[in-house]
């Protein structure tokens, strides 16, 4: 029999743990979640079955829990669905069963009511009860949930050396949410994305500290995150961690744009004033920064994976590859080529010109640990 799945959406946790307890039966998994944002992520990541949640957060918009369920109604048309609330009405509750709830139920309830009102059934041949809990975006700010791995990016010479590492976030431990790419996704639904990528841009040069110091250290920043603290707290971490400044080199993504790029461009000047240098992310897939070229003057461009991985075999992308490499002398950059997972391909990228190229021929993404060990 299929597993039920229960998802429980409140912003009150003595709530969601209290029904967490409550509905505890074998064959189920209930999944906690203390705000919209995380209720919808995750469900992309379980076959969710059931919902409770609560009608009214502590957000913006009000009855966000009534938008949720229309949402919910789309992807899971399947799904069953109790609203609960502590401001119950008659109207409230006929709007609720408009937009296809089964129920709603006001707080307190009784556990045999909600039950009912689920429809649940018996699947205790399908395992063991689970209960997973998403931590809220302060919670993972202010805990350890954040770590950052290191992957080479090597010199495109005969025998070539390593001559930086990329920082890639990591989420240490079982974040319910998924990996890194789902936290950003969710700080950046919560309105908090640069938040979170100035606590990753501290984590990874503390990470760096044990690092080759003959390494540069390549960390992605949002565009978002470019703001003053950006300075400040680069400053310091580095100076807490012995990383000197000069090899720092800040990767600006594509996930999104530049709030007002006039009034960015004094702080890239500071900021290449301490020594920082600056690379374009994923050049050939994304071109949105380009028009900053002469303001932001970078070091490197990054050439997507998209064109470096199984280079030798595609013609188109082996022209793209030389036509950027060419394009990135004349601005007086060099190239990192990302996506390198054979020798052949490093043999091309070789042969095209690349000066850095970065993938799972040369090593994955390991902690800084291994790859001091390595090069001590």
């Amino acid at each position: 029999m299929t597993r039920e799945h229960i998802l429980i959406a409140d912003d009150n946790e003595s709530v969601t743990s209290a029904l967490a307890v409550l509905l505890e039966r074998p064959g189920r998994t209930t999944i906690v979640c203390s705000d919209i944002e995380s209720a919808e992520i995750m469900l992309g990541r379980a076959p969710i079955t059931h919902l409770v949640s609560d009608v009214q957060f502590s957000g913006p918009f009000g009855y966000e829990g009534l938008h949720f369920l229309d949402r919910v109604r789309t992807r899971l048309p399947e799904c069953r669905i109790v609203l609960i609330t502590g401001q119950a009405s008659d109207a409230l509750r006929a709007t609720a069963l408009q937009h296809g709830a089964l129920a709603m139920l006001a707080k307190p309830f009784d556990i045999d009511e909600l039950e009912a009102a689920l429809g649940t059934t018996d699947h205790s041949d399908s395992g063991d009860y689970e209960m997973k809990r998403v931590a809220p975006l302060d919670e993972i700010l202010a805990g350890g949930y954040l770590d950052t791995a290191f992957q080479p990016i090597v010199r495109m010479t005969p025998g070539g050396t390593v001559a930086a590492f990329e920082a890639l976030s990591r989420v240490r431990g079982d974040w319910a949410g998924g990996g890194p790419a789902e936290l950003f996704d969710y700080a950046g639904r919560v309105g908090r994305l640069r938040e979170l990528n100035l606590k990753a841009v501290e984590r990874a040069i503390e990470s760096a500290a044990t690092l080759p110091q003959s390494a540069s250290i390549f960390i992605n920043v949002d565009p978002l995150a470019f703001c003053p603290e950006l300075q400040r707290v680069i400053e310091s971490a580095a100076a807490r961690a012995g990383v000197a400044l000069s090899r720092i080199v800040l990767e600006i993504t594509e996930r999104s744009d530049f709030e007002n790029p006039g009034t960015v461009v004094p702080l890239f000047d500071s900021i290449r004033a301490k020594g920082i240098r600056f690379a374009l992310d994923d050049h050939g897939s994304a071109y949105s920064h380009l028009s900053l070229m002469d303001e932001l003057r970078p070091s490197f461009i990054k050439i997507s994976t998209t064109f470096g991985t199984k280079l030798e075999q595609d013609d188109t992308h082996q022209r793209i590859v030389a036509h950027m490499a060419s394009l990135s002398r004349d601005f007086g950059c060099q190239t990192v080529l990302e996506g390198i997972e054979s020798a052949a391909t490093a043999d091309e990228a070789l042969r095209l010109g690349v000066d850095f190229a970065q993938g799972y021929h040369f090593g994955r993404p390991n902690p800084a640990a291994h790859w001091r060990a390595e090069h001590p």
